[in-house]
């Protein structure tokens, strides 16, 4: 099995979802398609792992990226809870 084509098609999947919910409103305003990369590579990691993507997950994630260090993660919004089901769609890219 060719992992390294695995890999590629979970990373590509997961910035298709991460665009399409695109939960900062960025790439209307002109950020580019790639402006997730680092939130992806967060994902792609628990997916590959077989971590679950909770809405909990999501938020920790965002607030690594965009909160307060200083700060605990604040409770999911719908938005996170409906990226968080799409991202656990995706568990079937992962290899077994």
């Amino acid at each position: 099995m060719d992992t390294t084509l695995d890999d590629a098609r979970l990373r590509k999947a997961v910035t298709a979802c991460l665009n399409t919910h695109d939960l900062l409103g960025v790439l209307d305003l002109g950020a580019p398609a790639d402006e997730y990369d680092p939130e992806m590579e967060d994902f792609a990691r628990l997916l590959a792992a077989g971590g679950p993507i909770t809405p909990e997950a999501v938020a920790g994630v965002w607030h690594k990226w965009f909160g307060d260090p200083s700060e605990q993660p604040g409770p999911p919004t719908a938005e996170m809870g409906a990226l968080a089901l799409d991202l656990q769609s995706l568990s079937p890219f992962v290899a077994s």
